[in-house]
């Protein structure tokens, strides 16, 4: 049976699931029965989440988790470290650089005299030449501290800038780190570092991230053009207005970038301006535009549903209700919405050429169409797919099994047919997330593997008795 809820222009259906109460602005926002069910969560051998350096750094590890990444990469690559094309922890991480360098004390007399403050946490430092010098630091200007303060600095090459405005960088010398955060910058901030950025201060500048106010109903306008002429070989975005919701055809210059992550981006074109690029290691653009059920009502925006995390209650708040704050998605109830979305077919990111990718998410943007056979072909050296939580449809083809997989999580689609014994194979490999719950038309057996003892749930996928 099909429940539908229509609340202002709002309509959601889904199978299988029942409205929750009142709580959300009036929008019947959905769950799966007996949410949260740990029968429909993905399957996982070993350890694959560890074994993702990118993704780890990405969410700024703490001295524990800092420590255990060391451990497990410090050989390099390999199966048990898979690095997504980066080379220098640093660049990816502030929390890398304050780590791996003098994490107390004060730092040399000539770099205190400028910003007076102890090593460790906000302040990076790091021996040179016999010398303790602040080689990062993460700050809110004002207050007696100034981008000019910040240039006279020799050996800065990291700086975290937290909600920065318009004045608070022009007529400023500015430093020329190679790792720059904007932290819930105004518009006018971006705007003013990327003009900076077009001189000397940017062209050392090897990691561009840009963390947007989750804590209002209208995200940052970014117009990403501005940032053209850069040689970045990391950019992270989040929480952001892309303007035009596409990538400027002048990216295609940038022939160095390695990672590009870019969530709740408002993105809805395919990024043709990356075609052919063989630098690119990882493309994140998962849930484009994920908001509070407050946020949908107020927008009245139309053909929306609950994420795949919120119908099953599996966010960290565990929460059928919101709490009205903007920023609460990530934690409580979230809608995804058509008109902020990819919403085309998958297809048009394969054939744009990326012959060296290594990870691809997009999961969560409505995505339609199949996974073309030669997918192997390709993208040859794919480690890590997410496309569940969109409209995808067909059969899973074989050439899926041929590919290295860390990570495959296709659940929560339209996938029909039997489910080639290549793909099943890949549950023997030492680290794997394997999704494929929540696709109707799905057949075959499966021997009990876990929590999928009797069968992958929403499927007709049931146990058999004979070794795959």
């Amino acid at each position: 049976m099909v429940h539908c809820a229509r609340a202002v222009s709002v309509v959601i259906c889904l199978a299988g699931v029942r409205p929750v109460a009142a709580g959300n602005c009036g929008v019947a926002v959905q769950r799966v029965a007996d949410a949260p069910d740990p029968a429909f969560e993905p399957l996982e051998v070993g350890d694959p989440n560890s074994a993702d350096l990118e993704d780890l750094l990405f969410s700024e590890p703490s001295p524990k988790e800092w420590r255990k990444m060391r451990k497990q990469c410090q050989s390099g690559e390999s199966e048990s470290c898979l690095t997504f094309g980066i080379e220098d922890w640093t660049q990816n991480s502030f929390n890398a650089l304050v780590h791996q360098g003098v994490t107390s004390g004060r730092p040399d007399a000539q770099d205190y005299a400028l910003v007076r403050e102890s090593c460790g946490g906000q302040v990076a430092c790091k021996t040179i030449e016999g010398k303790v010098r602040i080689v990062g630091y993460a700050v809110e200007l004002g207050g007696g501290i100034n981008l000019t303060q910040l240039s006279r600095l020799q050996h800065l090459t990291a700086l975290v800038l937290r909600g920065p405005n318009k004045t608070d960088l022009q007529g400023h010398s500015w430093p020329s780190p190679r790792f720059l955060r904007l932290e819930a910058p105004t518009k006018g901030a971006i705007h003013a570092a990327a003009r900076a950025l077009q001189g000397q201060p940017g062209h050392r500048l090897q990691t561009l991230q840009i963390s947007g106010r989750q804590d209002v109903l209208r995200w940052t306008p970014v117009d990403l053009a501005e940032f053209c002429g850069l040689d970045l070989v990391h950019f992270s975005a989040f929480v952001i207005h892309v303007a035009g919701g596409a990538l400027p055809e002048c990216w295609q210059e940038m022939t160095k970038l390695r990672n590009f992550y870019c969530s709740n981006c408002m993105l809805v074109h395919p990024p043709t301006a990356l075609r052919g690029l063989q630098s690119l290691r990882s493309f994140v653009a998962f849930r484009q535009w994920e908001m509070v059920p407050c946020a949908v009502q107020r927008l009245s925006r139309g053909g929306c549903k609950a994420s795949w995390e919120t119908r099953h209650l599996y966010k960290e708040g565990v929460r059928a209700e919101s709490t009205g704050d903007w920023g609460d998605f990530q934690q409580g109830p979230s809608l995804i919405c058509p008109q902020h979305s990819f919403g085309f077919a998958f297809e048009e990111f394969v054939k744009l050429g990326w012959s060296n990718i290594e990870k691809v998410w997009l999961d969560g943007n409505f995505l339609t169409g199949q996974i073309p056979a030669n997918l192997a072909e390709q993208w040859p050296k794919l480690r890590s797919l997410d496309l569940y939580d969109n409209d995808m449809e067909g059969p899973l083809p074989d050439s899926l099994g041929m590919l290295p997989f860390v990570k495959l999580q296709l659940h929560a689609n339209r996938f029909s047919g039997l489910v080639p014994q290549s793909v099943w194979r890949l549950t023997e490999r030492r680290d794997l997330i394997l999704g494929l719950q929540e696709n109707v038309n799905l057949t075959g057996c499966v021997a009990p593997l876990q929590h999928w003892e009797h069968g992958v749930p929403g499927t007709l996928i049931r146990p058999c008795n004979e070794d795959l």
